[in-house]
This record gives structure tokens, C-alpha cells and sequence, in this order.
């Protein structure tokens, strides 16, 4: 179990922690917005710069690789620097990151500017998430924190769906590169609202390790059998969740001949109950605890989810109950694992063990695209390969529920 708040935090007003789990989730969305963009119009930038389809699977796994660097670098970077530079500066980055991807160029300094921008917005994703946790956890008591995480972590499907909603709309009338002016402005905007929930931080030492080569970090959570068991889940259920944002909206086109706009109404749909999923598990989990159970049958689900949208002569109900459970599954699990995962670290490392499960997911979302096309290519259909990584997530689903089980004697 991690360690209570130290003294100096334990008396903190409770309006410090609704204003920093305010900040923190708007910044989760803002982020979100900014990296899920691109995916939700990834057909459209394909064929309009003439580029593979397999673009989009590495567009993912180079925003992810570079989000890895970010989480794992995170614990060394909040030895001297304030949450509040963290998070504000990952905005900064973010926004500076998109600005180089869409920029108009020459296309050979097109592509290394385009690349430069991924690298960039990912490395400041991927710093976002352990350092709002450690945030968190300095404002709320251990009970509270699966409910804490999932509420911030609901920026996630909330950004996704925002995005999802507007970008197709946006790139079909004015061209992808014209949704750099929204996404620059939610982040302007997401900068001006979370400086007052962040203003009361300094650099925080509770929870921090000592400092160590960031691969050390990764070590000390995977020696330990219960966060190196969610470390591993976490890597498996992230594979669904890039299945999800990466290639609903392409899927739904290439297999059941959906226009991009109304594969795109799917992905809201999507993440919309992905958003309440992650609240409704935070609460049953803050709760009744239970979390390896709920993780459970989130796996054994998340494969029902896509039986339903992959299943041949598809109808608007079964795409919708789909797109929904989906959602609710292959997004809804991020907030009570991370919250477990801290709980779970020995005392004092809390910090360290979200960012080693936040780097096996995004590791887990890197690996996802590169297996679908290399799965798409031995098998010879799109299909098989999603089906192929829905059955990773009900395998670790059945693992989990096996763990949970009685023992005999």
C-alpha cells in the first residue's frame, strides 16, 4: 500500500483538491483532443497526402513510443519540477507538438517536422498521467483514489469524442491542416483554466523514489508480483483500447462500407461511454473494492464488444450496443488500474509504479497497429487481426478472474 499524505498535506482544504482534480482532467481532455485528431480523420489525411494506410497504425506507435520516454521519465522530472511546470508545460508541448505536425512545407522538411510534432506531443502525453497522479494522491485519502483517477481519467474519452465529433466535419469542409485553430485554442484555453487549480503546488517529494536511472523504476514495480501482474494487464487492455481509437472509424469502412462521418458517430458513441464507464467503476470500486474483478470482466467483455462489431450484415442497434460496450470496456478499465497500481506499490513508490503501468499501456498501444497490419497480413483480413487482439484482452480477463477465485484448503 503507498504511504498516507505527510502531515503538511494531510489538513489540505478539500477546494485544493477539486480545483487540482479539475485541472488535471481538463488537461487530460485538452491532451486527448490533441492526439486522438488525427485518428478520428486518419483516412482523410491519407488520401489527401497520398501516404499508406498503414500511416495510421504508425502514426499511433510513434506517439506512443515517445509517450513511453515521457511516463518513464516522469518521477526524475518531479524531483525538480513543480506539478504545476509539469502539467503546464506538457500543455505547452502539446500544442507546440500539433503546430509541427500540420505545418505546410516542402515535403521532406513536411515529414521530419510532422515527426518532430509526434515525438513531441507524445513525450508530453505521456508525462501527464503520473504526475497529475501523484497530484491526486497528495489531495485524497487512499478509499477515494480509484473514484479520483477514473474522474481524471475520463478526459481520455471525452477529448476522443470531442474530437471525434468535430474533426471529420471541420477536414471535410476546410481541410485537415484547418484543425489546427481548435485544437490550438482548447489548449490556450485548457492553460488559462488550470493555472488556479495547479497554483498551490511546488515540486512534492512523498511518494517520489529516490533518484535513479528511469529503467530502474521499471525494475522496482516489475519485482514486485502484484503490480508487475497489472503492469501486464495493462499492456494487454491498452492493445483493445488503440484497437478502439485507432481503427473503429477505418474499420467500420472498410468492413461494413460506413461513410467516415457516421464511422465517426460510432467513435463518440464509443467514448462517450467510456467516459461513464470510468466514473461508474471508479464509484463501485471506491465503493465495494473488488477491483481484480471488475478488471476481469472488463476483458471477458471487451471480446463481446467486438463480436458485436465485427459480425457480418451489421445493423444500427447492433453497431450501437457495440460501439457502446466497447467503450465502456476497452476504455473504462484505465482509472481503477492505475488507482490500484498505486495502492498496490510498496510505501513510497507510488509514483514510480503509475508511471511503470502507464508505460506498459502506452507500450501496449505502440505494439497494437504494428500487430494489426502484420496480423492483417498472414491472415488476410481485417477482421481476423481485430478479432485476433480482442482475444489477448479475454485471455488476461480470464487470468485475472482465475486469480480472483478461492483457493482450495
Amino acid at each position: 500500500m503507498s504511504e498516507p499524505a505527510p502531515a503538511s498535506h494531510a489538513g489540505a482544504p478539500r477546494q485544493r483538491g477539486l480545483g487540482t482534480l479539475l485541472a488535471t482532467s481538463l488537461i487530460q481532455i485538452a491532451a486527448s483532443f490533441t492526439i486522438a485528431g488525427p485518428l478520428a480523420i486518419s483516412l482523410l489525411i491519407v488520401r489527401s497526402q497520398h501516404l499508406p494506410e498503414s500511416w495510421i497504425g504508425y502514426y499511433t506507435s510513434l506517439i506512443y513510443a515517445a509517450a513511453i520516454a515521457g511516463s518513464v521519465s516522469t518521477a526524475r522530472l518531479m524531483a525538480s519540477f513543480s506539478v504545476r511546470t509539469i502539467q503546464l508545460g506538457s500543455v505547452i508541448a502539446t500544442g507546440l507538438g500539433y503546430a509541427l505536425f500540420a505545418c505546410v512545407a516542402p515535403p521532406v522538411a513536411n515529414v521530419v517536422a510532422a515527426c518532430l510534432g509526434i515525438v513531441l506531443m507524445g513525450f508530453a502525453y505521456g508525462v501527464i498521467v503520473p504526475s497529475s497522479s501523484l497530484a491526486l494522491a497528495e489531495c485524497y485519502s487512499q478509499a477515494a483514489q480509484p473514484l479520483v483517477v477514473s474522474l481524471r481519467q475520463t478526459g481520455v474519452p471525452v477529448g476522443t469524442a470531442l474530437v471525434a465529433l468535430i474533426a471529420p466535419h471541420v477536414a471535410q469542409v476546410s481541410g485537415w491542416q484547418s484543425m489546427t485553430l481548435p485544437v490550438l485554442a482548447v489548449l490556450a484555453a485548457t492553460f488559462v483554466l488550470a493555472l488556479p487549480g495547479l497554483q498551490a503546488f511546488g515540486t512534492l517529494s512523498a511518494n517520489l523514489p529516490p533518484r535513479q536511472h528511469p529503467l530502474g523504476s521499471v525494475r522496482s514495480t516489475l519485482a514486485q508480483r502484484a503490480t508487475r501482474r497489472l503492469a501486464l494487464v495493462a499492456g494487454l487492455y491498452a492493445m483493445n483500447q488503440a484497437a478502439l481509437t485507432t481503427y473503429l472509424v477505418p474499420a467500420l469502412v472498410w468492413l461494413h462500407g460506413l461513410s467516415v462521418g457516421k464511422s465517426a458517430g460510432y467513435l463518440a458513441i464509443a467514448t462517450v461511454a467510456g467516459a461513464g464507464a470510468r466514473i461508474l467503476f471508479g464509484i463501485t470500486t471506491a465503493r465495494w473494492g473488488r477491483a481484480t474483478l471488475h478488471l476481469a470482466l472488463i476483458g471477458l467483455l471487451t471480446g463481446a464488444a467486438w463480436l458485436l462489431l465485427l459480425w457480418p450484415l451489421p445493423s444500427a442497434l447492433r453497431l450501437t450496443a457495440g460501439s457502446a460496450l466497447l467503450g465502456a470496456t476497452a476504455m473504462g478499465w484505465n482509472g481503477i488500474l492505475l488507482a490500484e497500481m498505486g495502492l498496490a506499490a510498496p510505501a513510497g513508490r507510488t509514483a514510480e509504479a503509475v508511471a511503470t503501468g502507464t508505460s506498459f499501456a502506452y507500450l501496449g498501444v505502440l505494439v497494437a497497429p504494428l500487430a494489426f497490419v502484420e496480423l492483417d497480413r498472414a491472415l488476410g483480413s481485417k477482421t481476423a487481426a481485430l478479432a485476433a487482439i480482442a482475444m489477448l484482452a479475454v485471455l488476461a480477463g480470464v487470468s485475472l478472474l482465475r486469480s480472483t477465485a478461492p483457493r482450495p484448503g
